[in-house]
């Protein structure tokens, strides 16, 4: 192998590691909320139902405006949209320090969450100016593993950073906002956009005809939402992500008040099922290039995370919830198999697979907004959070189901069986 194709795939791999980067921070950042949350819910009295309102506002954002958005975005140039979204996402962050009440501190969280919407929108297009569509599935398994790194690793820091500054949350949101704003530096200087090329390779591996400031048609949007394996992903995705953000949020504050378990050593706990997840989907995305395999991964992931979930609730013993924490996170290998639907279906131009993936992360929104919510006022009602963090804890059965539906949905279409052909036009 050439020198000069080893220093382009570096380049190309690069440019999509720092996109991945950049929108993982952003998941950080709404995904480590529970380390904080006990403070802030002590400065604003905030009850259980506040707490888990506050949990999932910015997934209320992406319910109510990721298609919306995306479709307007993509009309610019990748490096346009990450650059403008951090600096975005930075002033966020620094509103959310300064805010003087619960009702400032939720709006920054609520914009803070459009920015992370209109920053995911320039993901498939990067990966359509520089991987293959052999690599797709890797591109997914990548994004596992920075996510899972950097998650777990914020997890870990954020208590630090908590007890630096005597328990005051203000001053690490402001912290975290010149962190992007060092991303914004590191994404302008290293980075260049790339005309998505007009190139069919007898390989296998295909490259897309389109310019980057071609516009979004209704067609395109019609066409994007009538493939019904990207309805599945979506409620796949939905109920992992409940029991997700619903144990983020919630956990913490369990372990503090159930078993006594500082927020030091839950911080532990959360990142061991967070970091696993990386590598084994980082494994899965190499070796599952395409359509392979993916159901019974799904089947098995769905049926494992909703086990140690559950599991989770029923024993103080912090070896055996560090154990639980690391089969769960291994389970979320899962993630580029699903999340990458969209990128193997057929016909599908890059503008298409925006939309499709803006669908997906619409309906998985639900789960990231209604997992706190619900469990917060669960608790409220019964006066018992491990009782509502154990009935969100099986939502995540919706990733096996997923699976068997798309080995139905993929027999149908070999002639296998039959499958009822409803298209989704009709929600436009």
């Amino acid at each position: 192998m050439s020198r000069e194709i080893i220093d382009r795939d570096f380049y190309r791999w690069s440019v999509y590691g720092l996109f991945v980067t950049c929108n993982t921070f952003g998941f950080f950042i709404a995904m480590t909320i529970g380390i904080l949350l006990p403070s802030i819910a002590a400065e604003f009295s905030l009850s259980p139902t506040s707490q888990g309102i506050f949990g999932s506002s910015p997934y209320w954002a992406y319910i109510l405006l990721t298609l919306v958005i995306t479709w307007w975005v993509t009309r610019y140039s990748p490096k346009v949209i990450v650059a403008v979204t951090m600096l975005l996402s930075s002033l966020c962050l620094a509103f959310q320090g300064w805010a003087p009440t619960f009702f400032f501190l939720l709006i920054g969280r609520l914009l803070f969450g459009i920015t992370m919407i209109a920053r995911e929108a320039a993901g498939p297009l990067i990966i359509r100016q520089w991987l293959t569509q052999r690599e797709v599935n890797l591109a997914g398994g990548v994004e596992n593993l920075v996510f899972g790194f950097i998650v777990s690793s914020g997890i870990l820091v954020t208590p630090e950073l908590l007890d630096i500054f005597g328990g005051d949350w203000r001053p690490v949101m402001k912290i975290l906002a010149l962190v992007f704003l060092l991303l914004i530096g590191l994404w302008l200087v290293l980075v260049k956009d790339r005309e998505i090329t007009a190139e069919v390779q007898k390989n296998g591996n295909t490259s897309y005809v389109e310019k980057n400031n071609q516009g979004l048609s209704r067609s395109i949007l019609k066409k994007a939402l009538s493939y019904k394996e990207v309805w599945i992903a979506s409620f796949g995705f939905c109920g992992a992500f409940m029991a997700f953000t619903s144990f983020n949020s919630f956990l913490p504050t369990m372990f503090l008040e159930s078993y006594g378990i500082s927020l030091s050593k839950s911080s532990f706990v959360a990142a061991s099922y967070v970091f696993p997840g990386g590598i084994s989907g980082i494994i899965a995305g190499y070796y599952i290039r395409g359509k392979e395999m993916r159901t019974p991964v799904l089947v098995i992931a769905g049926a494992v995370i909703a086990i140690t979930f559950l599991g989770m609730t029923y024993t103080e013993n912090y070896l055996f919830l560090l154990i639980l924490g690391s089969i769960n996170g291994l389970a979320w290998g899962f993630f580029p198999i699903l999340y990458m639907v969209p990128y193997h279906l057929d016909d599908i131009r890059p503008r298409e697979i925006a939309v499709a993936v803006a669908l997906v992360w619409t309906i998985a929104s639900l789960g990231l907004s209604i997992g706190p919510y619900l469990t917060g006022y669960i608790q409220e009602v019964t006066d018992d959070l491990r009782l509502s963090l154990r009935i969100v804890a099986l939502a995540p059965i919706t990733v096996l189901i997923a699976g068997l539906m798309l080995k139905l949905t993929e027999n149908s279409k070999n002639g296998d069986i039959k499958f009822p052909d409803k298209k989704c036009e009709a929600i436009l």
